[in-house]
């Protein structure tokens, strides 16, 4: 069998050799659902029944595996997944841990630039391109000693919306690099893409803010994700498939319904799909992270998720912590650099170490005490060696010289620009 002739999208393309045809299934671009022909019976099957294809859907049990992946996500934007992403990143690998930082944000990638990374050299674009083999080949090395930067490809055409078995494809070769916690940056929203990635990874954590509208989103992100994973579980069963996903697309919980309600409403039609369903709840148990919180009072927030979580979406939410509002976090970001090495000893690095001994790693106490004075001692060490961003103020001073004068909303005569440093980015 030296070369098949594959339907993809039930679209006739061009004969694969077994080679290629095994980059593209590592890559979520050929699965066992898609079409190749049978010379010997002159009719298209579907490749799972080729024995010969096995070995490209099967990894050996000897292939070493990720244990926990995580994918951090929750709904909004602006609630600053991603500037928590890196940051959390460092505070980990600041305990010694070996730390990969993902940008899963396909369509609209900047986790590259929040670590001060202007030019990535590779991004997931080579990976899904099928330039690089695996996601290892394309991992980059940051600044900070045993974290690393998988990025996404920012501005790409068509790389926002993979395929379904694309992204499992993506989670199943995360689970094979060699790092102690893979953190997985998803985008804003609540699209298929981002759900997708956040019930494929092996831990979700949700991140939001004490805003009424930003826990809204969370708790429509939560029950969304929900539904979607318990849609594909039943997809075989449309009946119960049609119950979720009409629960799915009401705007809220009326009349006092819960989804505890409605496993009976299934048990009474199925009683075996009713237990199935009830054990995928069960199983379904994300985190929680409030973030840029400015009184003990806003804490109360997050705990009001976590119980409405529990008695209306019948899940468990764990409160991990939360984060302190500090100002010093937008200068970080607007210097393009990760707020714990900005500012070790803000009060935003500290409650974050916090978070990350107690929260993450379960350690109260002295053990817990003596971790997060580790996390800021060490990033205080990193943040001396750390890259000085060499664009933190354009060389352009506003003024009436300039052809937008007048008509530019960040307009601040005699002062520098705030958008022409982002030049050596644009002219790239």
């Amino acid at each position: 069998m030296a070369e098949l002739f594959v339907k993809l999208a039930n679209q006739q393309a061009r004969p694969y050799t077994l080679p290629e045809l095994k980059k593209m299934a590592n890559n979520g671009m050929f699965g066992q659902d898609d079409l190749v022909f049978n010379e010997d019976n002159q009719e298209w099957v579907k490749a799972a029944t080729v024995s010969e294809l096995d070995p490209l859907f099967h990894a050996s049990p000897a292939s070493p595996e990720r244990q926990i992946v995580y994918a951090v996500g929750g709904g909004k934007g602006g609630v600053g997944k991603t500037v928590l992403t890196a940051s959390l990143g460092i505070g980990l690998a600041s305990l010694g841990h070996q730390v990969v930082i993902v940008d899963a944000d396909l369509g609209g990638a900047n986790l590259h630039t929040c670590m001060g990374i202007l030019e990535p050299e590779y991004t997931f674009y080579h990976f899904y391109t099928l330039q690089k083999d695996t996601l290892a080949d394309i991992m980059l090395d940051t600044p900070v000693e045993n974290l690393k930067l998988i990025s996404g490809a920012c501005g790409t055409l068509g790389m926002a919306n993979p395929r379904f078995t694309q992204k499992l494809r993506f989670i199943n070769e995360l689970r094979r690099i060699h790092a102690d916690y893979v953190l997985l940056d998803l985008g804003a929203g609540s699209s298929f893409n981002v759900i997708d990635f956040f019930i494929a990874a092996d831990q979700g954590i949700v991140v939001t803010t004490p805003e009424p509208m930003a826990i809204q989103e969370t708790f429509n992100f939560l029950k969304i994700a929900l539904m979607r994973k318990i849609m594909r579980q039943f997809k075989n069963q449309p009946e119960i498939a049609a119950l979720f996903e009409q629960e799915a697309l009401r705007e809220n919980m009326q009349n006092g319904a819960t989804l505890g309600s409605l496993l009976q409403k299934i048990r009474a039609i199925d009683q075996t799909a009713g237990n199935a369903a009830a054990t995928l709840f069960d199983a379904f148990r994300p985190s929680l992270i409030l973030n840029m919180v400015h009184s003990q009072e806003e804490v109360k927030e997050g705990i009001a998720l976590s119980t409405a979580a529990e008695e209306l979406l019948y899940i468990h939410l764990e409160f991990l912590g939360y984060i302190d509002y500090d100002d010093s976090v937008r200068k970080a970001v607007k210097e393009m650099r990760p707020f714990m090495i900005d500012n070790p000893k803000s009060k935003a690095s500290k409650s974050l170490a916090k978070l990350i001994s107690v929260g993450l790693q379960g350690k109260s106490g002295w053990k817990g005490f003596r971790d997060r004075r580790r996390v800021i001692r060490q990033a205080t060490e990193e943040a001396k060696n750390y890259p000085v961003n060499q664009m933190r103020e354009s060389e352009t001073i506003c003024s009436v010289q300039c052809f937008y004068w007048g008509d530019c909303e960040y307009q601040n005569g005699g002062y520098p620009c705030p958008v022409r440093h982002l030049d050596p980015i644009f002219r790239r």
